[in-house]
């Protein structure tokens, strides 16, 4: 996270997008799925969800990353 060079601060966007996005993706949604009993398949929704997010936070930590 290079973010401005001269003051060596990261560009808080770029943070937001590695490390916020995935943060409240799974911290706070996964507290409110875990109360659910929904299922896909036999499958609880909050296993899926939290499957899902290994990939999309790569990719948020890549798009991150493709951005400087």
């Amino acid at each position: 996270m290079n973010g401005d060079r001269q003051s060596g601060r990261p560009d808080w966007r770029r943070v937001a997008l590695g490390l916020g996005v995935p943060f409240v993706a799974i911290v706070p949604v996964a507290a409110f799925l875990g109360f659910l009993s929904w299922t896909i398949m036999g499958i609880p929704v909050i296993l899926i969800w939290m499957f899902a997010w290994f990939p999309l936070t790569s990719l948020c930590l890549w798009l991150c990353e493709q951005r400087s």
